[in-house]
């Protein structure tokens, strides 16, 4: 498929919190609801290179370059699922800049699941967001439903890493007949806290060239 990427000047994707991102998904997230459902996940190079572009840094103040992205695939390529997926390390996941990593520091999950990412130098190390706001929209609110599907799945099932910990509360569906539902300017969802792998395994290495501010962070999936 043709397509175009725009990327800041000075992006580069060693100064990203995608590289985390991406390890942190693979070891708390599952799949949702579908003939899949509850099977891990992996991302191949297309969808890694694209979470590690989204959480690009730039050198100075480690703020992100980006606060919006647009990925537009066909069907049945998992666009919902990697919405979900960012949508719970935004929530639970170190998605934050908090300082350079000289080298070995070890980022360990602090609900003790076994999550553990060793920095490279000059990597940027990460942090939970403080007071996470997830907003989840589509052109219609049924809509929204193919993402937070998978995001309740893996808040509410049992089998799924996240409902390991005993600190994360349990999350209720909404009601899309109640009136909050019915107007979704007055409503939103909440996540809470939760869960973070291994290392970054050989694809990382295998592409080529990626260091956050605390705004938010829109992405349209077409």
């Amino acid at each position: 498929m043709p397509r175009a990427i725009v990327r800041a000047p000075g992006h580069d994707r060693s100064r990203s919190l995608g590289w985390l991102a991406v390890a942190w998904m693979e070891y708390f997230v599952v799949r949702g609801p579908g003939d899949v459902q509850g099977m891990p996940v992996r991302h191949g190079d297309e969808y890694t290179g694209f979470v590690v572009d989204c959480y690009g840094l730039d050198e100075d103040a480690g703020r992100r370059f980006y606060d919006s992205a647009f990925f537009s695939r066909p069907k049945g390529c998992d666009k919902s699922g990697l919405g979900a997926r960012l949508a719970l390390f935004e929530a639970l996941g170190p998605a934050r800049f908090d300082g350079w990593a000289e080298g070995g520091e070890v980022f360990r999950d602090p609900w003790g699941l076994g999550f553990e990412y060793v920095y490279e130098p000059g990597e940027p190390m990460g942090r939970p967001v403080s007071v996470p706001y997830i907003r989840i929209m589509a052109t219609e609110e049924g809509q929204t439903g193919n993402v937070y599907d998978t995001v309740y799945f893996n808040l509410t099932d049992e089998a799924s890493p996240p409902r390991r910990s005993a600190a994360l509360p349990t999350a209720r569906r909404p009601d899309w007949r109640s009136p909050a539902a019915q107007n979704p300017g007055r409503s939103a969802s909440t996540l809470t806290r939760s869960a973070s792998s291994t290392s970054c395994a050989p694809w990382r290495r295998d592409l080529t060239s990626a260091r956050e501010s605390r705004g938010r962070v829109t992405t349209w999936m077409k």
